[in-house]
């Protein structure tokens, strides 16, 4: 049966209707806005802000990365790989093991001011864990110039390739110092851990700007 030219002229406008619609869903958003605001900032995310009912200020950072969430969660528990993230924790290194935690020191350098000191911690890490389809890893202040430290690291697998990661990190020390300079602390410490972790999981240094 030959077609004629009339078939085409109905046809054409079907087609012409149903590309974009395949476009659409190609291009779709995703439906995580957490997800969707990091793809459209292209970059890592870092600001302070308190947990849960808190009054302490940690510093927040996260980042997508281009790989599956069970990957980056095994970088993240490589205590003896954390010096290579960022020559802030060029001195990070395991010291002690307690049943299943693990103990990390490091000497950290802060600036207040025009004045730059050198402060040291061992963080005991807890065993990393599973919550819903995320892994978190925490860690508290043991010993220390700090009065109070915690570290929470959060993995959230975003597709079959993709991980969200955040982190959240608080170090009050015990020499006095001005809020605002604590947080722009806090702030960059966990921007520079993150992205270290980020681009050591991910085999590249760079933001993921597309799923």
């Amino acid at each position: 049966m030959r077609l004629r030219p009339a078939f085409f002229r109905l046809l054409l406008p079907a087609l012409l209707v149903g590309l974009p619609l395949v476009a659409r869903a190609d291009g779709a958003e995703p439906s995580d806005p957490q997800v969707a605001r990091l793809l459209q900032a292209k970059k890592t995310l870092h600001w302070n802000h308190t947990l849960g009912n808190g009054s302490d200020r940690y510093g927040h950072a996260e980042a997508l990365v281009d790989a599956p969430a069970d990957v980056v969660a095994k970088k993240a528990v490589d205590f003896g790989q954390y010096r290579t993230f960022h020559r802030k924790f060029a001195t990070a290194r395991v010291v002690a093991k307690e049943g299943d935690k693990t103990d990390v020191y490091m000497r950290y350098p802060v600036t207040i001011g025009k004045l730059t000191i050198e402060l040291q911690e061992t963080m005991r890490f807890s065993p990393i864990r599973s919550v819903g389809s995320a892994f978190v890893l925490e860690a508290h202040a043991l010993s220390g110039d700090m009065k109070r430290g915690h570290t929470v690291i959060t993995i959230k697998p975003v597709d079959a390739k993709h991980a969200l990661l955040q982190v959240d990190v608080l170090l009050v020390p015990k020499l006095p110092a001005p809020q605002s300079f604590i947080d722009e602390e806090l702030r960059d410490g966990a921007l520079d851990f993150v992205n270290g972790l980020k681009d050591k999981a991910q085999g590249w240094v760079g933001p993921v700007t597309q799923l």
